[in-house]
């Protein structure tokens, strides 16, 4: 579970659950995780702060999560149940809360037509999981919008809770230590994130090609992320540019290398065309980095007016609002106060806080005797 390791569910569960223990202890937190697919580091702190680990051997979207998860959490005698994601098993029955990160496949399909029976799935549990929840968790008031349009939910029963940046200190040294790892003697842009289909990196790849032959800029673009499995030929779009010696994709990286990778990059891009919150960006503003992020509802209501936006869909207008970063140093030094500024609107400890209420309204008590969670992995 957590961490960078299985991307950004991985570490929503971690950060909530430490943050809601140390608020409180007094509840029995039970974690239940895939003995094959966890960051032992993770595990360690939550056992240190007093969860009950539970190892079992089921795969998320399994066959075994549906059959077997349910006979394994019904030993336990749980008040609540709080899924991180919409896979619910259809047999359990006892209360649970469930958060909905986005409805994205619903927008972007992430299957190809041969496994079309994948998305009919995912549509009848997402809808399940939604219907039968005691309430809904979701990360943006944008999301909560699709997931009532989409999933046809009272908008009364799904609770908006923000993600907030991972706390990671870096020291200068190792900053100049990961730049010689990846080879970066430049000023690089920086994306952070896997490589699938509603990333659109290779519209950012094409984008960052024009810059570069339009605008004689000597810089990078970092790419960090690994693979989508089911769509490895976008690794070969994006490569499928002129200036392809300047893009360094590093794959999967560890916390620590994404972090020092933040602090020494001259700005964060993003070009997806649906997220459901969009924490890299966020991370970046930690680190004091202008955003340059797709204009798109998500993103203005987590960014505001700390990013400069663009059509994601126009290489034109990408390239040109990365010249815009790139020739005026005045407006970059602007553009980092204000994502200095705009990240302090965002804590986990805020967020847990929140959960904990949503947990106590779930089973209609100001305690809860039990709270367990189930570490998601992505």
């Amino acid at each position: 579970m957590g961490g960078s390791i299985n991307a950004g569910l991985g570490r929503y569960s971690f950060e909530l659950l430490t943050h809601m223990i140390e608020l409180n202890p007094n509840n029995q937190y039970f974690v239940f995780y895939n003995k094959n697919n966890y960051n032992s580091k993770d595990l360690n702190a939550l056992k240190k702060l007093g969860a009950e680990l539970v190892e079992t051997n089921i795969r998320h979207y399994s066959f075994g999560e549906q059959l077997s998860l349910p006979k394994i959490l019904n030993k336990y005698d749980l008040d609540l149940m709080h899924f991180p994601n919409f896979n619910v098993p259809l047999r359990y029955k006892k209360p649970y809360v469930v958060t909905i990160h986005d409805m994205v496949h619903h927008k972007i399909s992430g299957h190809k037509k041969s496994r079309v029976w994948k998305f009919y799935a995912y549509q009848y549990l997402i809808k399940k999981a939604a219907d039968n929840a005691k309430l809904i968790i979701t990360v943006t008031e944008s999301a909560k919008k699709e997931i009532v349009k989409y999933l046809e939910v009272n908008p009364e029963k799904i609770v908006v809770t923000y993600e907030a940046p991972t706390d990671q200190e870096v020291v200068t040294a190792n900053i100049e230590k990961v730049k010689e790892k990846y080879l970066l003697s430049r000023p690089y842009f920086l994306f952070v994130g896997t490589l699938e289909r509603k990333k659109n990196i290779p519209m950012l790849a094409k984008a960052f090609d024009l810059f570069l032959s339009k605008y004689k800029f000597d810089m990078d673009l970092v790419i960090a992320g690994k693979v989508d499995v089911h769509y490895p030929e976008i690794k070969d779009q994006i490569m499928d540019i002129s200036h392809r010696n300047r893009l360094v994709l590093t794959g999967y990286v560890e916390d620590e290398d994404q972090a020092a990778l933040y602090q020494g990059a001259y700005a964060f891009i993003t070009t997806s065309l649906h997220e459901g919150f969009g924490l890299p960006g966020l991370e970046a503003m930690r680190y004091g980095l202008p955003v340059l992020a797709s204009n798109t509802e998500v993103f203005n209501e987590v960014y505001d007016n700390g990013a400069i936006y663009f059509d994601p869909l126009d290489p034109e207008d990408i390239a040109e609002h990365m010249k815009l970063v790139s020739q005026d140093t005045q407006f970059h030094a602007q553009m980092q106060q204000k994502s200095i500024a705009r990240v302090q609107y965002f804590d986990w400890t805020e967020t847990a806080k929140q959960t904990l209420e949503v947990y106590n309204k779930a089973v209609g008590k100001d305690q809860t005797r039990q709270t367990n969670f189930e570490p998601e992995n992505e």
